[in-house]
């Protein structure tokens, strides 16, 4: 298996912008220093983006600065009646905005906040007319973050673009949601969530993909984040699997999609270690196109079936468990 994994804090980029060290860790090493980044501001991509899912519903929060905008949106999604709505709302570009503990954003008809204090987060939102002429309210916390979280530098050639993401799932979720007239509630005891923050420079024209699963299994806390897409991969994938707190690596990661993607989809490892097939229930597509933004968005969410095996050889047995995979194209 080829991932370099580091263990020791380091500085991401050196005094010429230029990525120092990438490869995986299991927390967050590298020091984010937004002025050693050797590109025009409008090319710096920052994001924090929470999840979560339960076997009825799913709900999505972004918080974005896209270098020529800045972005709010939120999405709900019934997974019983497949329905979903998605808002987004867009702002000019202004001072970086992502670096607090606190991150707020307010608009004539909506609010959304991220707080983070130690190792917990909260969320609010409230969002007017979001879907049928009912308003949306979240008040959700996610109480603890495991051990350990998927963390990546992933360069492209030059060094001076990058990738750095952080992907924390399994985190017990409390709290409440309205829509469309309609309670929904989180249970820590069998609930969680997932947080994924995103830093970088890197080209217009990307395509990636994105799956992950935050949820319990015989009683213990498990999920994964499998992908690809993003830069030279060579030192290290960015493909987990999270079991107890704790992460178990797995190497690069395919999906064999077939030509109507709402069939079943492969999933393999070329390690062997993750195989599964997973089968979409609902689309939640969306299509931003401002300035020189352009980015199709699909993001499946359905059920996964097959076996993942840890670090030291025991086999888990997934049946049926909830997740999503992302499809994105940007400047396709």
């Amino acid at each position: 298996m080829r991932n370099t994994i580091l263990r020791e804090d380091t500085e991401l980029l050196d005094e010429q912008g230029r990525v120092t060290s990438p490869g995986f860790a299991c927390r967050s090493l590298w020091r984010y220093d937004r002025s050693r980044i050797q590109a025009s501001r409008v090319q710096i991509k920052e994001w924090e983006y929470y999840l979560v899912m339960t076997d009825e519903f799913a709900a999505a929060f972004t918080l974005g600065d896209l270098g020529y905008l800045r972005m709010a949106s939120i999405s709900f999604l019934d997974l019983v009646k497949k329905t979903d709505c998605t808002r987004t709302a867009l702002k000019p570009a202004g001072a970086p905005f992502l670096q607090e503990k606190v991150i707020s954003w307010t608009g004539k008809d909506m609010m959304l906040r991220f707080e983070t204090e130690g190792k917990s987060h909260h969320i609010w939102c409230w969002w007017k007319n979001f879907a049928g002429h009912s308003d949306f309210r979240a008040d959700l916390r996610f109480l603890d973050e495991p051990v350990d979280s998927m963390n990546i530098v992933t360069p492209w050639a030059d060094r001076k673009k990058f990738y750095y993401n952080t992907k924390i799932n399994c985190m017990p979720a409390a709290g409440t949601i309205v829509c469309n007239w309609h309670v929904w509630h989180l249970d820590p005891e069998k609930d969680s969530g997932i947080l994924d923050r995103g830093r970088g420079v890197w080209p217009y024209r990307i395509h990636w993909y994105w799956g992950t699963c935050s949820t319990m299994v015989d009683g213990v806390p498990f999920g994964f984040s499998i992908g690809y897409g993003f830069g030279d991969t060579s030192a290290a994938s960015e493909n987990v699997i999270f079991y107890d707190g704790r992460i178990h690596k797995l190497d690069d990661i395919a999906f064999e999609i077939p030509a109507n993607p709402m069939l079943p989809w492969t999933v393999n490892s070329s390690d062997g270690r993750f195989e599964a097939v997973f089968t979409p229930e609902l689309d939640r597509s969306a299509r931003i196109s401002a300035l020189v933004v352009d980015s199709k968005q699909h993001q499946y969410f359905g059920r996964i079936t097959g076996t993942a095996v840890l670090d030291d050889g025991r086999t888990i047995v997934m049946q049926d468990l909830r997740c999503a995979v992302e499809d994105i194209r940007n400047r396709d």
